[in-house]
């Protein structure tokens, strides 16, 4: 895949014009979400621009991920950072990872490699559990010297490294932060950002189509060929027990478990094309071909 060239911002930047700074070519946005004091509270707090960036870039259509700086330093402060995190995402939509920020110089002058990969991983996971495309910022030598990599081997990383080339591994590399204050490949002042300089990016993976088809970051699963896409009204006949809920949601309240065998007319079909309602028990059921099949 051709690198995408894209930037990432803190409140920092200052005032963003984002519709020049889309006609300069930036692809993709990722906006610093919040970040964790260095006071001895480990202060967290939400980046006083976040919210006026996320409503500008997703005006003008530009494609935007979040990033926090993490000072967590033991699994219990990984976990709070998370649930924190989580709440700053709420009720967003973001077709880039949610990149945790781990650089923080005090922290790793402190924490063991085994303190701080478990703390990173706890924090990680909540994110995840979330619903969340999980990544990790930071340098090759911070994750060579700081951090058991290979037991974070499953998240992308997003390497810091200012220079002509990226120095890591090719097949490693999901994005690349080439240039900030010092940038050897391209003017660091970015038209529409009143800031000299800002980080500069390139991106060798299609996140927005590979994010929305596992419905993560606030983006809701397509359909797949594992569901019935007929038009309605049609009939299916269940392969099994099978539970009838009050609403198309594993959650809702189950109304009637029918047998194997049985007969249904699908009227309608939920937003996600995964429940058919069955107007006969006023209820919905799932299309998944593995417990249902199309009456020919």
């Amino acid at each position: 895949m051709e690198k995408i060239f894209g930037i990432d911002v803190s409140y920092h930047n200052g005032t963003i014009n984002w519709s020049k700074v889309k006609s300069e070519g930036v692809k993709f946005a990722i906006l610093r979400a919040g970040r964790t004091s260095l006071s001895s509270s480990k202060t967290m707090a939400k980046d006083i621009k976040f919210e006026e960036y996320y409503k500008q870039a997703k005006a003008i259509g530009m494609p935007i991920g979040a990033y926090y700086y993490s000072r967590c330093a033991t699994v219990a402060e990984g976990k709070v950072e998370g649930k924190f995190i989580v709440n700053l995402l709420r009720c967003k939509k973001f077709e880039y990872p949610v990149f945790l920020d781990v650089e923080d110089t005090e922290v790793l002058k402190k924490t063991s490699k085994r303190q701080l990969t478990d703390a990173v991983k706890a924090m990680a996971k909540v994110v995840e559990d979330a619903g969340y495309y999980v990544a990790i910022y930071s340098g090759k030598y911070i994750l060579r010297d700081h951090l058991i990599e290979s037991e974070l081997s499953k998240y992308d990383k997003w390497i810091a490294h200012y220079a002509k080339e990226c120095g890591y591994k090719e097949k490693d590399l999901m994005m690349w932060q080439f240039g900030g204050e010092t940038n050897l490949l391209r003017n660091k002042k970015i038209n529409g950002i009143p800031y000299a300089s800002t980080d500069q990016n390139y991106c060798y993976v299609d996140y927005p189509s590979l994010i929305k088809s596992k419905g993560l970051n606030g983006f809701n699963k397509p359909a797949t060929s594992e569901y019935i896409t007929n038009k309605v009204p049609y009939y299916v006949i269940t392969k099994g027990k099978l539970n009838i809920r009050k609403s198309p949601t594993t959650e809702a309240d189950i109304l009637h478990t029918a047998p194997k065998g049985v007969r249904y007319k699908i009227t309608k079909v939920s937003k996600n094309g995964k429940w058919g309602y069955a107007p006969y028990r006023k209820g919905w059921l799932s299309l998944n071909k593995k417990y249902v099949f199309v009456e020919k």
